[in-house]
């Protein structure tokens, strides 16, 4: 684009306006065009003192505004702008100084030239006081008025020079939207043509248009009339916006600007207004084509698929109020068992008791068969009580706070091994375990009562016949630690490797390995709680290894207090 030319003839500024394809703007050369006169602003308490500089100054030709005081300077300034301030620094009320830096903090006058004027003081930080408020000059009296005239010229002629300039960028401006708006004219006529002769625009199933980027419609095939019951004109004559829903309206702003910032189609979904006053549901898809500021739309009348995503979310909430509902009640279940167990163990130790005593004393007076009935009770009596203990540690798993903290193996380990060893030494077993075994983030009775079961599960099914070999060890990996415990047992078939961790799950009858069917669900239970998880490898007759994994500690282990025998209450009775 040509510049413009600036210059200077006879004492006269004259602003030369470019040609445009050699007719200039509107088809001739204009005229140069003469300046404005610039406002001097005069700020001073003394009347005689504004009459003097007014008189210094009027052979400018500007126009001369005055103002007796900081805060009227002001006022001026919030409706003119000014080429130049001339300012005395000592006012009452508000001086000079106070007065430049209120200007200084206005974007509108931040860069105003501000000339102080004084008589009362010459020294040096005076002075820097008041070039350091952004002032051009500090001028003291008297005044010489060729020197005052020859500073002022020079501040208006800078700003007429400016004022002209952003008049012409103006103009320039509008020439260049009226270029753009003739083009964009020449393109919708373009388009028109080309829509026309496009049968698939017009013969689409799906809402096709073109919008421009002041997000006005093009062109719309006739789909958008069935589907919305508006005209092609109606649609066309408001902004895309109008027609949005309020909810939406924002959003769908948001999504338009992305779309002419971007290069790519862009998806999003709103509710759009039917001439009947619904509203329908609309995916849209948009392409952006800046070149021509324009944008290609794809949309498709989604308010089924919403509706039913609707009810899909509807059952959900439905689906998961009768699951929250379950679990309440399948709570209240468990603290109905774990109260019915934990009463019913009175009476049995009562039975067990009982039993004892009759047959302890009174041998002599019962026969045989009434001693082994005597017998009989008391197993029973203490197979429910270790039954109904199972119970309740299972319960404890369900529904107890755990709290984890640095548990170490090998004192765990240990533990467990004490508590069996009269069992290991009457089987004659020969336990390995593979220390360090390290350490893991845990819950310390837990994951001893999970030892203690895997360990005597190894111990227990192995037959009489064999010498049972058990290794403990671990594998450490990423910060999870894996424990293993390893048997020449009898092994487990693979289609019940996940069927032995349930509840009351055996594979063999209780004559040849005797146990209430908890075990294994308590281990499982605890290392879950625990955050970890387990699982078995075993074939029949080529033993068990049964494996866990739990979080690695990371913090140093605290000391332990000896672990109590009740933690192992099934010392002498494994179970299966």
């Amino acid at each position: 684009m040509d510049q413009p030319n600036i210059s200077q003839n006879g004492g006269r500024l004259r602003f030369d306006v470019p040609s445009q394809n050699g007719n200039g703007v509107n088809g001739g050369a204009p005229p140069p065009r003469e300046l404005r006169k610039a406002n001097i602003l005069l700020v001073d308490d003394r009347a005689d003192k504004l009459l003097a500089l007014e008189a210094i100054l009027s052979t400018l030709g500007q126009n001369i505004i005055k103002a007796r005081s900081g805060k009227e300077a002001l006022r001026k300034l919030l409706n003119d702008e000014f080429a130049c301030i001339l300012m005395d620094v000592s006012m009452p009320c508000m001086d000079g100084f106070e007065t430049a830096s209120l200007i200084r903090k206005r974007a509108s006058s931040e860069h105003t030239p501000i000339l102080f004027i004084t008589s009362i003081s010459t020294s040096e930080n005076h002075i820097s006081k008041g070039y350091s408020l952004g002032a051009v000059d500090y001028m003291l009296t008297p005044i010489v008025p060729e020197v005052l005239r020859s500073k002022v010229s020079v501040f208006v002629e800078l700003h007429r020079r400016a004022e002209l300039i952003k008049e012409q960028a103006e103009e320039l401006r509008q020439v260049a939207e009226q270029k753009h708006q003739r083009q964009l004219a020449a393109v919708e006529d373009r388009l028109e043509t080309e829509t026309k002769r496009n049968r698939f625009f017009t013969l689409s199933l799906d809402l096709l248009a073109i919008a421009s980027f002041d997000d006005y419609f093009i062109q719309l095939n006739p789909v958008w009339g069935t589907t919305l019951g508006f005209s092609v004109d109606e649609l066309r004559s408001k902004s895309i916006l109008e027609f949005v829903h309020t909810e939406d309206r924002t959003r769908t702003a948001e999504q338009l600007i992305q779309v002419k910032m971007g290069t790519a189609p862009t998806y999003f979904e709103n509710r759009y207004r039917c001439a009947d006053g619904s509203f329908k549901w609309l995916g849209w898809t948009a392409a952006p084509f800046p070149e021509e500021q324009l944008v290609y739309i794809f949309a498709r009348d989604i308010t089924e698929r919403k509706a039913s995503e609707t009810e899909i979310r509807s059952l959900n909430g439905e689906l998961e109020r009768r699951i929250n509902a379950l679990t309440e009640m399948n709570q209240e279940l468990e603290a109905f068992g774990y109260s019915i167990s934990h009463d019913l163990r009175a009476p049995l130790r009562s039975i067990r008791s009982f039993s004892q005593f009759l047959r302890e004393h009174t041998k002599t007076s019962l026969d045989t068969e009434g001693t082994e009935y005597l017998h009989r009770v008391e197993s029973a009596a203490k197979y429910m009580d270790l039954l109904l203990l199972d119970l309740l540690e299972y319960s404890r798993l369900n529904g107890s706070e755990m709290d984890l903290i640095p548990v170490d193996l090998d004192t765990a380990v240990k533990d467990v091994l004490n508590s069996i060893q009269k069992e290991v030494e009457d089987r004659s077993a020969k336990i390995s375990v593979r220390s360090p075994l390290g350490a893991v983030n845990a819950h310390p009775a837990t994951v001893r009562q999970v030892l203690y079961n895997l360990i005597s599960n190894a111990l227990k099914f192995v037959a009489k016949s064999q010498t049972p070999f058990i290794e403990v060890s671990t594998e450490i990996q990423n910060g999870i630690v894996r424990g293993c415990v390893v048997d020449n047992g009898i092994g487990i078939a693979p289609q019940y490797h996940q069927k032995i961790f349930g509840l009351f799950q055996r594979l063999h009858s209780n004559d040849a390995y005797p146990g209430t069917g908890i075990g294994l669900a308590l281990v499982r239970k605890g290392i879950e709680r625990m955050g970890g998880r387990i699982g078995v490898e075993s074939e029949p007759g080529k033993g068990t290894r049964f494996w866990f994994e739990l979080n690695q500690a990371t913090a140093p282990i605290p000391p332990e207090e000896p672990i109590p025998r009740e933690l192992f209450p099934r010392l002498l009775h494994p179970v299966g």
